[in-house]
């Protein structure tokens, strides 16, 4: 696999994008009035800590005398990966939800067993004891 292969697509696009900035020769606050996005945000694409809408990556291209085409299939890839990044971080939140669920369930359901003055079984108690670790690694990533 080459060296360009294994770099997010993200950067192989802040990478395309700063070659786009050179070859216009403009400052990234000449270029906020042909992208439309602030010099802040221009930073932010071209150093590949987020992914520009297809507009700014469409104009700095035109500023660049360069065909925008040749860029959508990175734009897409680089866009679909942060995309999938949030999907990871609601199915994150999505599960720490549900096993709070589950813990604060056995909690009470090991309380009212209590209550009766029975004995908790093992397996419950050994479940109770397995959630209280999946939510604490939950939290820790």
């Amino acid at each position: 696999m080459s060296t360009d292969e294994s770099r997010p697509p993200r950067l192989l696009l802040a990478a395309a994008l700063r070659l786009a900035q050179e070859r216009s020769g403009r400052t990234l606050r000449e270029l906020q009035a042909v992208t439309y996005a602030s010099d802040s945000a221009l930073s932010r694409y071209l150093s590949g800590r987020s992914v520009p809408p297809w507009i700014v990556v469409a104009a700095l291209c035109k500023a660049a005398g360069t065909d925008p085409g040749q860029l959508l299939p990175l734009w897409q890839r680089a866009k679909a990966a942060a995309s999938a990044g949030r999907r990871s971080g609601r199915e994150q939140a999505t599960l720490a939800r549900r096993v709070s669920t589950l813990a604060a369930d056995a909690a009470a359901v090991i309380q009212a067993i209590r209550e009766r003055g029975e004995a908790v079984p093992e397996n419950l108690l050994t479940a109770a004891l397995r959630l209280s670790d999946a939510q604490r690694l939950i939290s820790q990533e």
